[in-house]
C-alpha cells in the first residue's frame, strides 16, 4: 500500500528517519486516506524524543508548542507540521485529561491509546501502513469502534461520546453495537467536560450529513450534552441545506422557543454573533411572510439573515419570497434608515422636533417606502413630512 505525500511532509518524515528514528503521520491524515479523501492537515509522530525531534530541524524554525507533552512545530515551506513523541498515559483522574505522560520508543504503545480503531493507525511509505486495531477494515465497513474496551476509553475521555457521534454524523459511519451502549452508559460523564469543547463538536456534528440518523440513535445523549433543550425537530434538520450550521442549529432546536435556545446557546460560549442569528431565526421560524411584506422583512433582518429564514420554507414558499427580495434589491428600496433619501437633520430642518419625534418620522417614512407607497425621493419625503 503506496500513498503519494506532499513533499514537505516528506521532508518532515525524512528528517527523522534521516538520523535513525522511527516516523510516522498518523490519526485521521491515515483516516483520509484510506477513505481516498485529501488530508487537511498532517499529524506525525515519532519515537524521538522532543528535544532529539528539534535537532533533527536545525535549519527550520521550530516552536515549542507543547513540548512538556511532546509536541513540536516545525515550519516546513511556511506549513506548520506538529511533531510528537509516541506517548504512554497516566490513569485519567477528571474524566478529560490523563494525569501524566510518558515518552516512549514504542509506537504500539501510542497507538493503543487513542480513541477509535480509525483513529489509530500509522502510515510510513517504506514501512506501510501500520493497523494494529482493525481501523482499515471499520473504514472499509463504516463502523466506529473504540480501541480495545469500549468503557474503559470513554471512561478516560468522556469527549469521546460526542467525538464518535461527531464522526458518524460526518462520516455516515455506524456506530459498533458495544461502542454505542457505553456511549449512552455513560453520558452523565460529559458534565466533566468544559462547555467549549461540547460546543466544538456539537457545532460539527449539527453539520453534519448524517446529524439526523445519529441524533435520532443517541438523543439521550444530546440531551445530557444540552440539558436546557427538551425537544429536536430532527425532520427539520435532516431537511436543512448542508452548509450553514447556524441554519441547521436553528432547524434542530427552534421548537424549544427563542428563549430557551439563547440561554442553551450561551451556555456553550458560542460566539455571541453565532448565538444571536441562530436565536433571530427560531424567533421568526414560523412567522408569516407575504410577498408585500419581504421589503419590511429585508430591513429588519438584512439580506443574509433572509435568505437563511427562506432556507427553513418549503421549496414554493422560498421561491416566491425569494423572487420578491430580488425585485427589492434590484429596485434599489432603502434597506437601511442610512439608504433614506432624508435624515434626522432633515427632519429636524422641516420642523420636526428633536428627540423621539424624528426617529419614529424616520421610522414611518421608511416603512412608506419599504412598502411602494411613496418614492426614495427627497423632495416627495420632505413634502410628506411637511
Amino acid at each position: 500500500m503506496h500513498f503519494p505525500l506532499p513533499a514537505n511532509v516528506q521532508t518532515a518524515l525524512n528528517g527523522l528517519t534521516a538520523h535513525g528514528y522511527e516516523a510516522y503521520i498518523v490519526g485521521g491524515s491515515v483516516r483520509d486516506l484510506l477513505r481516498g479523501v485529501p488530508p487537511h492537515d498532517y499529524d506525525i509522530c515519532t519515537g524521538a524524543l522532543p528535544e532529539e525531534t528539534k535537532s533533527c530541524f536545525k535549519d527550520f524554525r521550530v516552536i515549542e508548542t507543547g513540548i512538556q507533552h511532546g509536541t513540536v512545530t516545525v515550519l516546513i515551506d511556511h506549513e506548520p507540521f506538529e511533531i510528537t513523541t509516541f506517548r504512554t498515559e497516566g490513569d485519567y483522574l477528571d474524566g478529560r485529561h490523563p494525569s501524566s505522560v510518558s515518552f516512549t520508543r514504542d509506537l504500539k504503545n501510542d497507538l493503543m491509546r487513542r480513541d477509535f480503531t480509525i483513529n489509530a493507525m500509522a502510515y510510513h511509505p517504506q514501512t506501510g501502513l501500520v493497523d494494529l486495531y482493525g481501523g482499515q477494515a471499520d473504514i472499509a465497513n463504516r463502523c466506529i469502534r473504540c480501541v480495545g474496551d469500549a468503557h474503559t476509553r470513554l471512561m478516560e475521555d468522556a469527549l469521546r461520546i460526542l467525538r464518535a457521534m461527531r464522526f458518524a454524523a460526518e462520516l455516515g459511519f455506524a456506530v459498533e453495537k458495544q461502542t454505542a451502549q457505553a456511549m449512552l452508559d455513560l453520558k452523565e460523564r460529559l458534565a466533566l467536560i468544559s462547555r467549549e469543547r461540547i460546543a466544538a463538536e456539537l457545532t460539527r456534528l449539527v453539520g453534519g450529513s448524517w446529524a439526523a440518523q445519529v441524533l435520532t440513535q443517541f438523543a439521550p445523549i444530546f440531551y445530557a450534552a444540552l440539558p436546557m433543550c427538551k425537544t429536536m425537530d430532527l425532520p427539520s434538520l435532516a431537511a436543512a441545506p448542508m452548509g450553514d450550521t447556524t441554519v441547521r442549529m436553528a432547524a434542530l432546536l427552534h421548537k424549544n422557543g427563542a428563549e430557551t435556545v439563547e440561554k442553551a446557546l450561551q451556555s456553550l460560549k458560542l460566539p455571541v454573533i453565532f448565538t444571536q442569528e441562530c436565536v433571530q431565526l427560531v424567533a421568526y421560524y414560523d412567522a408569516t411572510i407575504t410577498p408585500e411584506d419581504v421589503p419590511l422583512w429585508l430591513a429588519k433582518l438584512g439580506i443574509k439573515q433572509f435568505e437563511r429564514l427562506l432556507l427553513l420554507r418549503g421549496e414554493a414558499e422560498r421561491t416566491l419570497l425569494k423572487q420578491e427580495m430580488q425585485r427589492a434589491v434590484e429596485e434599489k428600496l432603502p434597506l437601511t434608515l442610512k439608504e433614506l433619501a432624508v435624515n434626522g437633520r432633515d427632519l429636524m430642518a422641516a420642523g420636526v422636533a428633536p428627540g423621539k419625534q424624528v426617529g419614529e418620522m424616520l421610522t414611518y417614512l421608511h416603512e412608506k417606502v419599504l412598502r411602494r407607497e411613496m418614492k426614495n425621493d427627497r423632495e416627495t419625503l420632505l413634502a410628506q413630512i411637511k
